[in-house]
Formats: C-alpha cells, sequence, structure tokens
C-alpha cells in the first residue's frame, strides 16, 4: 500500500466518523498529511469525483440506511448525516433518489436509484485520450510579471487578462523573444464555481529587471518537477490532470512539494488550431 492509500483511507475514515460534521478541507488535508495545493486533485482522482460529491452521496447513502434500518426520527436522521434543517435533507434526499425520506420509511424494501448522477463520467479519460509526453526537470526560479483574475484558462475572463496584461507587457517593452507564458491556477475549476477560480496570467521576464509600476511580479520557485507536454484544448485540461493524477501520482507513489502546479503555453493560441495546442504542466516533487 503506498502512502496516498494509507492518507486517502484517514480521510475517508474520518468522513465516515463525522458525517454529522462540516467538511473542513483544510484539517482534511491535514489528517491526510497531504500538500493544500495538491489535496483537491489526489482526492477527486481517487474518488472519481469531487470530495464534496462523495460527502454528499455518502451522507444521504447513509440516512436510507438509518432509514431502513433504525428507528430514529427523520428529523434526527437528518441531524445525524450532516444537514442543519430537516428541509434541506428532503430536498437533497428527493434530487438524489427521485423520493422523500417519509416514503423510504414507508417502503424499506423499497430498491431505489440514484437520480443524480454526481460521478462524472469524463472524469475516467483512457491512457490514450490524450497525447502526453512525461519527463523530469529541475528548473531554476522564473521571475515573472503576473495579473489575477477569476475564472479557468480559456475562459472570456482569463482571455481578458491576457489581452491587458500582454498588451501593457508590450507598451513598456517588458516582452522580447525570450518571453515565456505561464499560467497558475490556484483553485481546482471542478471543485470551486469557475467566477471564483483564482487564475495568475505571467510572463516571464529577465532576473534584476527594473519592474515598473504598472506590473506586479512574483518567483515560480524552481527545483524538481514532474512535466508533461500535452497537445489539445485547454478545456481538456481538467480531465488531463484528473488522469495524471489517478495514472501517475497515485499510482507512482510520487512525492509531491508545498508549491502550487504552473502551466506553461508553448503556442499562440491566436494562431494555432485547438488541437495543436500545446501545454506543459509542471508539478511540484521532493527529490
Amino acid at each position: 500500500m503506498n502512502h496516498y492509500q494509507q492518507s486517502i483511507d484517514k480521510v475517508l475514515s474520518h468522513i465516515d466518523a463525522y458525517l454529522n460534521e462540516p467538511p473542513e478541507l483544510d484539517k482534511l488535508a491535514k489528517i491526510a498529511n497531504l500538500s493544500k495545493f495538491h489535496f483537491h486533485r489526489i482526492m477527486k482522482a481517487y474518488l472519481n469525483e469531487t470530495l464534496g460529491s462523495y460527502i454528499n452521496r455518502i451522507r444521504l447513502e447513509t440516512a436510507v440506511k438509518l432509514l431502513r434500518y433504525s428507528a430514529q426520527p427523520i428529523n434526527e436522521i437528518a441531524y445525524r448525516v450532516g444537514y442543519h434543517t430537516p428541509s434541506a435533507f428532503t430536498k437533497g434526499f428527493k434530487k438524489m433518489f427521485g423520493v422523500s425520506p417519509t416514503y423510504i420509511r414507508k417502503h424499506k424494501n423499497l430498491i431505489i436509484e440514484q437520480k443524480s448522477k454526481n460521478v462524472r463520467s469524463d472524469f475516467m479519460p483512457t491512457a490514450d485520450r490524450f497525447q502526453l509526453v512525461e519527463s523530469v526537470k529541475n528548473i531554476k526560479d522564473i521571475q515573472v510579471i503576473f495579473q489575477q483574475s477569476k475564472g479557468k484558462i480559456g475562459d472570456i475572463t482569463t482571455k481578458a487578462n491576457w489581452d491587458t496584461l500582454f498588451g501593457a507587457a508590450q507598451k513598456h517593452q517588458m516582452i522580447n523573444w525570450e518571453s515565456k507564458f505561464y499560467g497558475i491556477n490556484w483553485d481546482d475549476p471542478e471543485i470551486t464555481p469557475n467566477q471564483k477560480v483564482r487564475y495568475d496570467a505571467c510572463i516571464s521576464i529577465p532576473n534584476n529587471t527594473t519592474i515598473k509600476r504598472e506590473f506586479s511580479s512574483k518567483t515560480i520557485s524552481g527545483g524538481k518537477y514532474l512535466c508533461f507536454l500535452y497537445k489539445g484544448d485547454y478545456q481538456h485540461l481538467s480531465l488531463v490532470y484528473n488522469h495524471i493524477f489517478r495514472d501517475w501520482i497515485i499510482k507512482m507513489d510520487y512525492n509531491l512539494r508545498e508549491a502550487p502546479i504552473f502551466e506553461q503555453y508553448i503556442n499562440n493560441k491566436e494562431i494555432t488550431p485547438t488541437e495543436d495546442l500545446l501545454t506543459e504542466i509542471f508539478i511540484p516533487i521532493k527529490k
């Protein structure tokens, strides 16, 4: 059993034991002893659904057992599985199973099935669905100017963010033939609503460059990275990440560093066909 399996088992056991408590993701990451930067992706890759969907499903499946095999009042069951009000419990129960808790209590032998499918079939891409080239690289610190927006790579908001940053960088002569273009997603678009996903558009600059006041700057930390060169549409990147975490990170038992993942965009989206876009994904690993 690798260390990811052990870590995930601890989290799932904790969730089972405390279904009535709201999930504190920082706490769960500490229980797993996993970096907050990577916890969501690891859990999603393992569970084949988001952690929030998993917790909701387990709560309601537990409620079905209690309705069938216990004499607890429905209101008490609602609180026991983590719902603040019986009405919210009934609403969530109906959405998943198509019938009310009261109906299940009266028809205990009824065969029910989930009406809302929390598990996305496209969470399980086949190995040949994406063109990926794997490598391990040791890179130096990367100095960048950046601008943050809310949204995932490829949507209207991030495009406008890139257009603004690129235009300002050109105007102030911060771009040359050596410039490289990077992106950092601080949140997982499969978990955080798109309008709240924090995304940094970044343009590399030479070391010791004087930064004009129009720009924010920072350093992307160097070190050892597991890298994947992906060819294809930016819109599929969340599926690519799930594929990487499931079939490389967890399976190969890589140890991840406490640092964010970042992406480098190799070619120009404005003149490159979508299917030919090249993105290199940098995942920080320990030596």
